[in-house]
C-alpha cells in the first residue's frame, strides 16, 4: 500500500467527518468555497474549463464564459461535500433533499420486463441523485470508474451502496450488465465520460467526442428501452426527472442502430447542458481525444 494511498484516505476521512458536523446548507457552502478556492489555485485546469465554455458558447462574452466556468466549479465542490453528508442521512432525511419527477415512466418500464438502461451525464449531483434512487427501493447498478487508491475507491462504493446500488467497474462491464439488465433491473450509465480508447466519435456541442456505445449496443441486443435521466438543482435540493424512453429499432442493423442511439442519447446530454450550463463539469476534459477523430466530411 502506498504511502500516498493511506494519505489520501486520511484527509478523505477527515472532511467526511467535519462535513457531517454541519447542516446540508452549510455542507454546500463550504463545497463552493472549495470549489472556487481549487479553481484560483487550479490555473491549468482552469484556463481549460474556460476554453471549454468558450468552444461550446462563442456567441457568448468572456466574463459569461467564467461565470458559468466558476459555478461549475463550485458545482463540483457541492458534489464533492454533499456526497460525503449523504453518508450520514437516513433515508427519509436523503429523500426530503431529493425530489423525483416522472417516476412512473421508470415503473411502466421496468414492468416490461427486459430492464432498463438510464443515460445520465454530470449534471447537477448525479452520485446523490443515484444513491437517492435506490433509497426508494429501486434495484440500480451504476458502470464506475476503478479509483487508482483502492481505499478510495472501496469507501465510494460503500457510500453508492447504502441502499442497494452496484457499481460495476468500467474495464468490460458488458456481461456483468446483462445478466443485471436480464434480472429486470435497471443500469445507469454516463454518456458524457471521455472514452480513452475506442468507441465512437459524436458530435458535443460542436465539436467530436469520443463516446462509449455500451448503452447503445445493450439495448439493441437485450431489446430494453434508453431512460433519459436528469439530475438538477433546485434551492438547496434536487430534482431528478425521467424522460423518453429511446427504444431500439429491431429491424436495423445492429451496430449501426447503437451507434444512432448513442449519437442521439449524446444529443439530449447536450440538450440539458445548454439549459443549465453551471451544472455540468466542464473541468472534465471531454474532448481529449479530438485530434483523434476523422475530419468532418468522413465522420
Amino acid at each position: 500500500m502506498k504511502l500516498r494511498f493511506l494519505l489520501e484516505y486520511a484527509g478523505i476521512r477527515l472532511l467526511d467527518f467535519f462535513l457531517s458536523l454541519l447542516s446540508w446548507e452549510s455542507c454546500q457552502s463550504v463545497g463552493a468555497f472549495v470549489g472556487r478556492t481549487a479553481a484560483f489555485f487550479g490555473r491549468r485546469r482552469w484556463a481549460m474549463t474556460v476554453a471549454n465554455v468558450a468552444h461550446a458558447f462563442p456567441e457568448r462574452s468572456p466574463e459569461e464564459h467564467e461565470a458559468i466556468a466558476l459555478e461549475a466549479w463550485e458545482n463540483a465542490g457541492r458534489i464533492a461535500s454533499e456526497f460525503c453528508r449523504s453518508r450520514h442521512l437516513t433515508k427519509e432525511e436523503l429523500l426530503q433533499r431529493v425530489r423525483f419527477e416522472n417516476l412512473d415512466l421508470v415503473d411502466k418500464m421496468k414492468a416490461e420486463g427486459r430492464g432498463a438502461l438510464h443515460n445520465i451525464g454530470h449534471l447537477g449531483n448525479w452520485e446523490v441523485g443515484g444513491i437517492a434512487f435506490t433509497a426508494l427501493g429501486y434495484p440500480l447498478g451504476v458502470v464506475g470508474r476503478v479509483m487508482r487508491n483502492p481505499l478510495l475507491d472501496r469507501w465510494l462504493n460503500e457510500t453508492r451502496g447504502r441502499f442497494g446500488e452496484s457499481v460495476f467497474a468500467h474495464r468490460n462491464p458488458f456481461f456483468q450488465v446483462v445478466r443485471w439488465l436480464k434480472g429486470g433491473k435497471l443500469t445507469a450509465i454516463l454518456i458524457d465520460h471521455n472514452l480513452y480508447q475506442g468507441g465512437i466519435f459524436v458530435p458535443f456541442f460542436g465539436r467530436p467526442a469520443a463516446t462509449s456505445t455500451l448503452s447503445g449496443l445493450l439495448s439493441v441486443k437485450l431489446n430494453c428501452p434508453i431512460i433519459s435521466t436528469r439530475v438538477r438543482r433546485e434551492g438547496s435540493g434536487l430534482v431528478v426527472s425521467f424522460h423518453g424512453p429511446l427504444r431500439p429499432n429491431k429491424d436495423a442493423e445492429p451496430e449501426a442502430e447503437a451507434e444512432r442511439l448513442t449519437l442521439e442519447m449524446t444529443r439530449e446530454m447536450e440538450g440539458y447542458v445548454r439549459e443549465r450550463p453551471g451544472e455540468w463539469l466542464w473541468g472534465h476534459n471531454r474532448w481529449k481525444r479530438t485530434h483523434e477523430a476523422p475530419p468532418q466530411d468522413e465522420a
